[in-house]
C-alpha cells in the first residue's frame, strides 16, 4: 500500500508538472543583450527594456538602437542575432509539444540580423522571415538578412539555402553557400550571385568594400580569453590589410584572416579596419569580457538561526570585480536591486512559523551568479511549564523548632526543598534553552523533567514564613516564560 501510494503521488506530479509546462506558451529567450534595447508586448503600447534571460513570445516586437544588439535563442536552439537601429518582430512560435505544429515566423521590418537556423528533416517544419519587400524561407542555414529604408532586402547565405521570393510580383530564386541575392520593392529577387568583393550590383555600381567578421558572440564568460586573447577570424579582399586597434592580423590567399587580440575584463572596444588599394572599411565592435562571479556577503549570517520575530531584516553587499558590471540580486526570486560594481542590499522578510529557506541570488549582464542559501527557524510561542513538586500553589512546610540547647537563631535558620517538574516547547519547537528557579540554572532531562534543590527561610514561632518561587524558562529562540505565582509557606 505504501509503495502504491508513492507510485500514485509521483503520477500525479508528474502530470502536474506536464501539464504546467504545457500551458506555457513557446517562446524565445534572450541569450544576450548589449546597449538599448527595448520591448513591446503583444496588445501594449509602451516599451520596455530587455533583460537578459527574458522570454519573448509571439506577437512581441523588438527595436534596437544605435551600437546596440540582442541575440534570440530558439525552442529548436536556432539563433537570431539583431543587429543595430533595427525593427523585428516575433510572428509566429509553434512546438510539437504544445502545438502539434512546429512552425517559426518572424518580420523583419528595417535594420539587419545574422540567423543560424538548426537543418529541417520534415515537411511540416516551417520557418519564415518576412520583410516589407520579400519572404524568406529558410530550410537551416546561416545568414545575413538586411533591410534599407528603401525596402530593398538583400540575403548572404554563408551554409545552406534559403528560398527567397518578393511579396508583390512574381519569382522566386534558391540562394545557396555563399551566394546573394536581393529584392527591391515592386520587382522579382535578383538571380543568386557569389558575394566577391568588387564585383558590380545590377546598376553597375561597384559594391561596398568588404569586411565580415565571424565573430557571434559580443559577450565573453570564459577565463581563458583575458590570458590567451581572443580569436578573431573573418573574410576580406585578397591581398586587404587588417588591424585591430592597430594590431595587423594574417590574411590569407583567399581573403580570409585571423589572429588573437588583447582583451581584458570589462568593456573593450574593438576597432577592425579593412584597407585595399586606397578603399578603406571600418567595424567597431564592443566586445563584453565578463568572467567573475558576483560575491555575496551578509550582514548577518542566517544559518541555523533562530528568532522570535516574524519581520526579519535580511541585509547584505555584493561584489563583482569586472568594471562596469550591473549586478541584480534577487531573494527567493523575487528581483530586489540592481548594482553597478558593488552596492548594498536589504529586505524586510515575513516570516513563517517553523523553518524558512532564503535564497540570495546575484547575477550579472552575462549570467554569471552566486547564489547563497541560508535558513532561520521562527519561534513565536512561550514554553509551557508544570511543577509537580510541590503540586500546590501555596504549599505549607510544618518544621519542628530546634532544641533549645542549640544557638542557632530562628531568623538565620534554614531548610531545603526539592522542587519538581516538566517543560515543553510546542511546535514549532526551536529546544528549550535554560530552566532558572530561584536564581539557580537547572539543565532538564532529554524528556523535560527537571530536579532542583532550594535553600528555605523560616521566621520565629508564631510568624508565618513565605518563600516564592521565581522560574524563567527560556527557548532557543529567546521567547521567555515567567512564574512567580507559587509560594512556600514554612512553620
Amino acid at each position: 500500500m505504501k509503495i502504491l501510494n508513492i507510485f500514485l503521488l509521483l503520477l500525479v506530479s508528474f502530470t502536474f508538472l506536464s501539464f504546467n509546462q504545457q500551458s506555457q506558451p513557446p517562446s524565445a529567450r534572450v541569450k544576450f543583450v548589449l546597449g538599448t534595447v527595448e520591448l513591446m508586448r503583444q496588445g501594449k503600447t509602451n516599451w520596455q527594456k530587455v533583460r537578459f534571460h527574458q522570454r519573448v513570445y509571439e506577437g512581441d516586437r523588438i527595436r534596437t538602437a544605435l551600437n546596440s544588439r540582442v541575440e534570440l535563442a530558439m525552442p529548436d536552439g536556432s539563433v537570431i542575432k539583431i543587429n543595430e537601429n533595427s525593427m523585428f518582430d516575433v510572428t509566429e512560435i509553434k512546438t510539437p509539444e504544445r502545438d502539434q505544429s512546429d512552425r517559426m515566423g518572424f518580420t523583419l521590418w528595417v535594420g539587419s540580423l545574422f540567423a543560424k537556423f538548426k537543418k529541417i528533416v520534415e515537411e511540416r517544419q516551417t520557418r519564415v522571415i518576412e520583410t516589407p519587400s520579400a519572404v524568406v524561407a529558410v530550410r537551416g542555414t546561416e545568414f545575413d538578412l538586411e533591410v534599407d529604408r528603401q525596402q530593398t532586402t538583400v540575403v548572404r547565405v554563408y551554409e545552406g539555402r534559403v528560398t527567397l521570393k518578393s511579396k508583390t510580383v512574381a519569382g522566386e530564386v534558391v540562394v545557396g553557400s555563399n551566394q546573394e541575392s536581393r529584392v527591391e520593392r515592386g520587382k522579382p529577387p535578383t538571380p543568386p550571385r557569389v558575394f566577391t568583393p568588387d564585383q558590380q550590383d545590377e546598376t553597375g555600381q561597384a559594391r561596398q568594400f568588404f569586411l565580415k567578421l565571424d565573430l557571434k558572440k559580443f559577450q565573453i564568460t570564459e577565463p581563458a580569453l583575458v590570458a590567451g586573447g581572443l580569436l578573431l577570424t573573418g573574410r576580406t579582399v585578397p591581398g586587404a590589410r587588417i588591424t585591430v586597434n592597430g594590431l595587423p592580423l594574417t590574411v590569407g590567399a583567399n581573403g580570409l584572416f585571423k589572429g588573437r587580440i588583447p582583451v581584458q575584463e570589462g568593456l573593450n572596444v574593438l576597432n577592425v579596419v579593412a584597407e585595399f588599394q586606397g578603399k578603406r572599411q571600418q567595424q567597431t565592435i564592443r566586445l563584453l569580457v565578463n568572467t567573475q562571479k558576483p560575491q555575496i556577503k551578509l550582514a548577518r549570517p542566517l544559518t541555523t538561526a533562530f528568532t522570535n520575530r516574524r519581520d526579519y531584516s535580511l541585509s547584505g553587499a555584493v561584489f563583482d570585480q569586472t568594471p562596469g558590471d550591473r549586478v541584480k540580486v534577487y531573494i527567493n526570486d523575487e528581483f530586489i536591486t540592481e548594482i553597478i560594481g558593488q552596492g548594498s542590499f536589504n529586505r524586510t522578510i515575513i516570516l513563517s512559523e517553523g523553518q524558512n529557506t532564503m535564497r540570495i541570488v546575484a547575477e550579472d549582464v552575462s549570467g554569471n551568479r552566486t547564489e547563497l542559501v541560508e535558513q532561520i527557524f521562527l519561534d513565536t510561542v512561550k514554553p509551557i511549564l508544570t511543577v509537580t513538586e510541590p503540586a500546590q500553589p501555596v504549599y505549607v512546610l510544618f518544621k519542628p523548632p530546634q532544641p533549645p540547647d542549640q544557638q542557632v537563631s530562628f531568623m538565620d535558620e534554614r531548610f531545603t526543598q526539592i522542587i519538581r517538574g516538566v517543560v515543553i516547547d510546542p511546535e514549532p519547537s526551536s529546544g528549550i534553552k535554560r530552566i532558572i528557579v530561584n536564581g539557580q540554572e537547572i539543565k532538564p532531562n532529554n524528556d523535560g523533567s527537571f530536579e532542583a534543590k532550594i535553600l528555605l527561610k523560616r521566621t520565629p514561632v508564631g510568624r508565618r514564613g513565605e518563600n516564592r518561587l521565581s522560574f524563567i524558562v527560556e527557548d532557543v529562540a529567546e521567547n521567555i516564560l515567567r512564574d512567580n505565582s507559587r509560594v512556600i509557606i514554612v512553620q
